[in-house]
């Protein structure tokens, strides 16, 4: 009895904590690509998603743009494979010979997919998709997702040019009439 009721506090708490977890156009106001995000607000919907998703999600600042925005990635798995990210780092590194002291092991190794968005400035739809990924991997109702993050690691880097992002989304802000011009 203990065991069931322990099993169903389990599962209540982790489906509570998605149910925090907002939609990109629920957290921003608007939809994707209604209008460009500035870098600030995509940190802070990152944020958002590692605060509501903890054992799926977690955030390293990993540098700061000279212009002061901060540069981060977002691991995202399995509760069982972000609590052993160190583990799974090593191995890596064992497997592409880093390491001299072992060899690593593929048995039970994730796959490690990277990726990176908004590499110029211009780019400016890319760093909306990054929101849009990480909510799908982290949405409980997608389970194609829950199933990949089982033997995956994502690592998601939402803009690895927020210098270059803000100041295209600000020309474009200062320029954008009532009506869409698509030629912009």
């Amino acid at each position: 009895m203990k065991r069931i009721s322990f099993f169903l506090l389990c599962v209540l708490l982790f489906t509570e904590s998605f149910a925090q977890v907002q939609s990109p156009a629920q957290f921003l106001g608007y939809n994707l690509g209604e209008k460009f995000t500035p870098h600030w607000r995509i940190v802070e919907y990152f944020r958002h998603v590692a605060a509501g998703a903890p054992s799926l999600v977690k955030l390293e600042q990993y540098g700061t743009t000279y212009e002061g925005r901060p540069l981060m990635v977002a691991y995202v798995s399995s509760s069982n494979n972000i609590s052993g990210l160190e583990n799974i780092r090593t191995n890596n590194l064992r497997l592409a010979a880093s390491l001299d002291n072992n060899r690593g092991s593929l048995q039970n190794a994730p796959a490690v997919v990277w990726l990176s968005y908004n590499v110029h400035g211009n780019e400016a739809s890319s760093s909306e998709v990054s929101m849009q990924t990480i909510y799908e991997l982290v949405n409980p109702s997608n389970q194609q997702s829950k199933q990949w993050l089982q033997n995956t690691v994502v690592i998601i880097d939402p803009c690895l040019n927020p210098d270059g992002r803000d100041r295209y989304v600000s020309w474009f802000n200062s320029v954008v009439g009532k009506q869409y011009n698509p030629s912009m």
